[in-house]
């Protein structure tokens, strides 16, 4: 094995010094926004990337992209949401926009993509089940929806899981089925991307 660049001045860590981010509706800032062109299909989507913006787990996606060391790092997908903003998403796509306006005084959508970044608004994390490379199944925590932060203290969040499916199972119920394994059910990062149009409920 070669040596590892700067090994002497990396601090060490022990596998249980992460905390997962909890379920639940967080204050959250704007990092990335963009219109985003799928490269196999061509379909447009609009990306919105956020970070926790206050709390215990304020910048949380941040610190996660900092201390990764790859040269190819990517904003975590389980904070990133891309949506479908033409033909019927239209008025899902104004939801969100709404949304962003109502929960920064003085803001106006004005179709520049860079004024949406670290603006504030109210992002939804739930559990929620994929396929990993191997075909087995887990659950992560990810942005699920947004809403406007002046409705963020009337959100229940659900200990639900969202299956690939689309129907949904409690956490105990899934992992009471889930088969008996040493590996944990939960990943700490996400390599799908899933575009859905259920950003507000």
């Amino acid at each position: 094995m070669e040596k590892i660049n700067d090994w002497e001045k990396v601090e060490a860590k022990g596998m249980d010094d992460f905390k997962a981010l909890p379920i639940g509706a967080y204050e959250c800032v704007i990092k990335e926004a963009e219109v985003h062109k799928n490269e196999e299909n061509g379909k447009e989507t609009f990306k919105v990337a956020v970070d926790i913006a206050s709390g215990e787990y304020k910048g949380y996606y941040q610190k996660r992209y900092d201390n990764n060391n790859n040269s190819n790092k990517k904003w975590d997908n389980n904070a990133t949401r891309y949506l479908a903003f033409q033909g019927d998403n239209t008025a899902y796509f104004k939801g969100f926009i709404t949304c962003v306006e109502n929960s920064n005084t003085g803001y106006k959508w004005n179709w520049e993509e860079k004024t949406l970044i670290g603006k504030k608004i109210c992002g939804v994390f739930q559990y929620e089940e994929y396929e990993k490379q191997d075909g087995s199944k887990a659950v992560k925590v990810r942005l699920s929806k947004f809403r406007s932060l002046d409705k963020m203290n009337e959100i229940e969040v659900r200990d639900s899981v969202r299956l690939l499916s689309g129907t949904y199972m409690s956490i105990d119920d899934y992992n009471e089925n889930k088969e008996e394994s040493s590996a944990s059910p939960f990943e700490d990062f996400g390599d799908t991307v899933e575009i859905t149009d259920d950003i507000l409920d």
